[in-house]
């Protein structure tokens, strides 16, 4: 009985052991599991990005994707729903670095002027690196493949902060709209800045970038407009005195 006792316990022993060994192994396996998977989806984003700049959005095919990618067509389908998530994912990332460039070089407290080229300076720069993206995303085709979803919104709420901001210390004229003003301006210099990349040797590049500048801050108020806003706001103070 002591010898059926003993040989139980070990067995019990050996078999909390191997338990804790798969366990162990599970846990450690998990890491390399989701390394994988992310290297799978940055291939995917890496592979797809250059077939759409190639190819446009419906010239890209997820097959030739996953070929290039090395990866299985299913294994796809475990990453993005379709190649429209997988676009999008690519515009906003896309997108996600020029907001990060925007706001490194917004120097606060330095001239304006010279803030404002720096920032346009970083969109110029943006657009040439991601020109074929940005057509297919600007192109009035797309706009059923963008509906509902705004991918540059990052970059308009951080310049309606600045605008509004320029309204409070007087430097922007107060009758201008924050949001409408952002958006048109993006608009216009995105337009612009696609136009040029296919004509370079109409204007030099540092011309555009000194219109775009000036373009962007003729909104900005007069000495005589902000006298008239600093005498109508000493109005209001007096009348509340």
């Amino acid at each position: 009985m002591v010898h059926l006792s003993q040989t139980a316990h070990k067995t019990a022993r050996h078999v909390m052991m191997e338990s804790n060994k798969q366990n162990e192994s599970t846990t450690n396996f998990q890491p390399i599991k989701d390394k994988l998977k992310s290297e799978t989806r940055r291939r995917l984003v890496e592979v797809g990005t250059k077939a759409f700049a190639k190819l446009g959005y419906h010239g890209m095919k997820i097959a030739a994707v996953t070929r290039d990618a090395g990866i299985a067509n299913g294994t796809f389908y475990l990453h993005f729903k379709d190649k429209q998530e997988l676009f999008l994912e690519i515009l906003r990332a896309a997108v996600g670095k020029l907001a990060s460039g925007l706001f490194s070089v917004h120097g606060y407290g330095e001239n304006v002027t010279h803030t404002e080229r720096n920032e346009i300076t970083v969109i110029f720069e943006f657009a040439e690196q991601n020109r074929d993206l940005m057509r297919i995303a600007l192109n009035t085709d797309s706009s059923e493949l963008l509906k509902g979803v705004d991918i540059f919104e990052p970059i308009v709420e951080m310049r309606i902060k600045q605008i509004k901001k320029g309204i409070q210390t007087g430097n922007v004229n107060r009758s201008i709209n924050p949001l409408i003003a952002a958006r048109a301006e993006l608009g216009m210099m995105m337009s612009v800045i696609l136009w040029w990349l296919d004509n370079k040797d109409q204007t030099p590049r540092n011309e555009v970038i000194e219109t775009l500048t000036l373009l962007r801050r003729s909104w900005s108020v007069t000495g005589n407009e902000k006298v008239d806003d600093i005498d109508s706001m000493l109005a209001q103070w007096d009348s509340r005195l």
